[in-house]
This record gives C-alpha cells, sequence and structure tokens, in this order.
C-alpha cells in the first residue's frame, strides 16, 4: 500500500510602487522599470535584491505579459500575446539567480528595441522573480498533508517612446451604487487616461452633508493607469452617512500641477 503526500503549492505574489519585502526577509527596489528607448536602441537598467534573511533563495527569471480590467484588477498572459507587450525585447544575463543569506545582488535587465517599433506606443511586461522550492521548505503536517510556501517578485517593465509626454485623465462619470454583497453604498469614479504616458493618481472622494454642513474625507484611493485604459475606483462609504449630501471628487496626478474636479449630488 502506498502512501501518497499531498501538497499545497501556495505563490505569494507581491507589487507595488516602491521598493518592498517580503516577510522572509527578501526585498526589490525599484519595483517599476520606466524604459524610454527609441526604436533600434538598446537599453540597460538594473534591480536590486537583497536577502536579510539567514536563509539562501533560488529565483527563476521569467516574463509575462500583463494588463488591468476595469476594476484594476491584474490580469497575466503568456509573454508575448498582448498587442502592446515588449516581453520580446526583455532579457537578463542569467535565467536563475541564487540570493545567499545577507546578500545583495543587482540583475541587469536590457530591453533590445526592435526598429521597426512604433516611435508612438507606449509599451508593457512584467518581469518575475519565483522562488524556487527546496526540499527544506517543505512543512509536513498531520495526515501526510504539507504545504511548500513559495513567493514572487513581480517588475514592472515600461518602454515610453521618449516623445510621449502628455498626462492626463478625463474624468467620465461620478456615480452612487449599491454594493450587492451587504447592501452598502458606494460612490465609483470611472476615469480614462487620455495622455500618452503611464498616469499614477490619487483619487480623492469629500462628502457635506447639506442639512448640518459636516465634511467627511474618505481615504484616497491610489491608481496607475496606461494609455487608452478605463478604470473604475469605488469608495465605500461610511454606513453612519445617512441623508442627502454633496460630493466632490479630486484626481491629482503625479508628475502634474492638473487637476480632475468633478461634483455630485447624493443620497444615502
Amino acid at each position: 500500500m502506498y502512501k501518497h503526500l499531498k501538497f499545497a503549492l501556495t505563490f505569494l505574489f507581491i507589487h507595488g510602487f516602491v521598493s518592498f519585502g517580503f516577510a522572509q526577509g527578501v526585498s526589490m527596489s525599484p519595483t517599476r522599470l520606466f524604459f524610454t528607448g527609441k526604436p533600434g536602441e538598446v537599453v540597460t537598467q538594473t534591480v536590486t535584491l537583497h536577502n536579510g534573511s539567514e536563509n539562501d533563495y533560488i529565483f527563476n527569471i521569467n516574463l509575462k505579459d500583463w494588463n488591468r480590467e476595469e476594476d484594476g484588477t491584474k490580469v497575466y498572459f503568456d509573454a508575448g500575446v498582448l498587442k502592446q507587450s515588449n516581453s520580446a525585447w526583455v532579457t537578463t544575463l542569467e535565467t536563475n539567480i541564487n540570493l545567499l543569506a545577507k546578500a545583495t545582488q543587482e540583475v541587469l535587465v536590457t530591453m533590445k528595441i526592435p526598429a521597426n517599433a512604433s516611435a508612438v506606443e507606449l509599451t508593457n511586461s512584467m518581469l518575475f522573480f519565483t522562488q524556487i522550492g527546496k526540499q527544506k521548505d517543505e512543512l509536513k503536517l498531520d495526515k501526510g498533508i504539507g504545504i511548500i510556501a513559495l513567493f514572487e517578485f513581480g517588475l514592472h517593465i515600461y518602454n515610453t517612446p521618449p516623445a510621449n509626454k502628455t498626462i492626463s485623465l478625463d474624468l467620465m462619470n461620478i456615480e452612487s451604487v449599491a454594493n450587492l454583497a451587504d447592501n452598502s453604498k458606494i460612490v465609483q469614479v470611472r476615469l480614462f487616461n487620455d495622455g500618452n504616458v503611464v498616469n499614477d493618481a490619487t483619487v480623492e472622494l469629500e462628502l457635506t452633508n447639506t442639512d448640518s454642513g459636516e465634511e467627511t474625507k474618505l481615504n484616497p484611493i491610489n491608481i496607475s493607469m496606461m494609455p487608452s485604459t478605463y478604470q473604475t475606483v469605488k469608495h465605500q462609504v461610511p454606513d453612519n452617512l445617512k441623508g442627502k449630501y454633496s460630493g466632490v471628487v479630486i484626481v491629482k496626478m503625479a508628475g502634474s500641477n492638473d487637476m480632475r474636479i468633478g461634483e455630485k449630488s447624493f443620497e444615502f
């Protein structure tokens, strides 16, 4: 009689706008590389991995395409599938790296832009550093079940044509909708990136009770949008807000003093 050992394989994917670390003590900086190469050029940048833990880690380096759905969720695809992909242009010297305990390692990322590439379209991909499990990573539990907890870092890679300088968002719509899960209220703001660069922005919502004058500022929501894409930002309205309110949406764009401001009346 054979005993079959079952494993739960867990990937913890981490991404962000600045350097970040994980509980295991591994960090990466930066988390986004912005190339500005012209067609026919070869450009390079470095990313730094630091292992502050007592353990050695092995990472596989691989590429994927990705885009963002309107609700902000990232969706991943095989490399080279999407129209705006630059994954075929990106290489590293290594396919696997051994990050020793208490060590720091730089990885050179090279982008070779084809001579026939568009001189106006922004392209992107994601470079993954995926931990390769070792036998000692296995945690054996009762009843023959084991868990291998692995993690990976995602490095956003963009190439923005040098002539692309327009930072702009169009505030398309503001409306109050019911959250179908619990019937709470949500104010959602629909935006369109009508510029030609990646747009990092903060969406703020201020609500003023038209009877009492009491003001409520909701937590700002950070977004990042590719050109020619839509994104709907959802602000959860506190349950204690009842009555008629005047709402002001303020969209602040990084790298620009320009703002988008919209107003809307609500009744909660």
